[in-house]
């Protein structure tokens, strides 16, 4: 019997360094001043791809050091009130950006809805928490005329989301667009709606899993538990060529 003394992963020979592709969610913020992105929201409420709730940041104790440490988001259905593990405060007034005991980072409210990208031609989850773009969506949403769906659920229309300025000055502005759904969306859509699944947020799992099921094949049930880290992906910059399969 011949002994394989070398490793066999020593022997694979990689010409790159292999990535893994960041999460497809996709925030404003994540825009710069003068940049913006345009969207084509897919499905509603009712079939799970529109979700609003609440996230806050989370502290815990580190138990070498015994200090608190940022901890990820927490992400509930309702307020979540004052949780004994949300985050406290940072003094950016200060060099070591000290927290400051006996505050906390306020819950931010937010909006998430499933939406094909014109910039990446993919399905993807914008994660909207600032106000202003919710309530101007809401505007738009309720001009029923004018911004159609049709029977698969797809927005017969396309939102651009835009930002100028920065920090306290920031403003984001949304407008839509009137554009029939191209049979391509339609396709991708049919194969790929069932695979997402954003409830899934208020059970700590990852909404591109899928609607989850417990062991006897009923729908997983809705109790608020810790919840989903949402990374943003960067924004690439939008082609500004007119997209007709959008």
């Amino acid at each position: 019997m011949t002994l394989q003394v070398i490793p066999p992963e020593l022997l694979e020979v990689k010409d790159k360094i292999e990535t893994k592709e960041a999460q497809p969610y996709w925030k404003p913020s994540s825009l710069k001043d003068g940049e913006s992105e345009e969207f084509r929201l897919l499905g509603c409420y009712e079939t799970g791809h529109a979700v609003t709730g609440w996230q806050y940041a989370s502290e815990i104790q580190d138990p070498k050091t015994g200090d608190l440490r940022f901890n990820g988001y927490v992400v509930t259905r309702t307020h979540p009130g004052s949780p004994p593990d949300i985050a406290r405060e940072t003094d950016w007034s200060k060099a070591d950006r000290p927290k400051i005991d006996g505050t906390y980072v306020k819950p931010r409210r937010f909006l998430a809805w499933v939406a094909t990208s014109a910039a990446r031609g993919r399905l993807e989850v914008l994660f909207i928490e600032q106000k202003s773009i919710r309530e101007q969506l809401t505007e738009v949403l309720q001009e029923v005329e004018d911004y159609t769906w049709t029977e698969e659920g797809l927005a017969n229309f396309s939102i651009k989301i835009s930002k100028k300025g920065a920090g306290l000055d920031t403003r984001y502005t949304i407008m839509p667009k009137v554009r029939p759904v191209p049979d391509k969306i339609k396709k991708q859509w049919a194969s790929e709606k069932d695979s997402i699944w954003l409830p899934n947020y208020f059970e700590g799992k990852d909404p591109f899993d899928g609607k989850q099921v417990e062991e006897k094949g009923l729908p997983a049930g809705g109790t608020d538990k810790r919840g989903a880290h949402v990374e943003p992906t960067k924004a690439k910059k939008k082609v500004e060529d007119a997209n007709e399969e959008f």
